[in-house]
């Protein structure tokens, strides 16, 4: 797969994600945080079955750790959920977003010790 298509797939597959969760929120307020719990969930067990072969593979970092950072993205996720209940514009709620991998960029350097 040539790298500008994979990132055009990425880009593609955000941008429709930000679409479908500002219609949802628009027709159903408040549900922005049951759309971030599935996305979590769905992440998790792909994550069990796939990644870490039903548990049997030995993970690359401590699970302590990686509590931490999963806690604390959730954590931002759901208060940029929030935004959405404010009425504020889709490209600003995209920015607060978008602000979470900066947050957790500097968390893995500064927990993780990671360069």
């Amino acid at each position: 797969m040539r790298p500008f298509f994979a990132v055009g797939l990425v880009f593609a597959g955000c941008c429709s994600n930000v679409i479908f969760l500002e219609l949802l929120a628009r027709k159903h307020p408040g549900c922005g945080n049951i759309v971030t719990f599935a996305q979590f969930l769905f992440i998790a067990v792909e994550g069990f079955l796939f990644e870490a072969d039903l548990g049997r593979k030995q993970p690359a970092i401590p699970i302590r750790y990686y509590a931490i950072m999963v806690t604390m993205f959730f954590t931002v996720s759901v208060v940029n959920n929030y935004a959405l209940n404010l009425n504020i514009a889709m490209p600003l709620h995209m920015i607060f977003r978008s602000g979470s991998l900066i947050a957790n960029m500097v968390l893995g350097i500064i927990i993780l010790k990671k360069r």
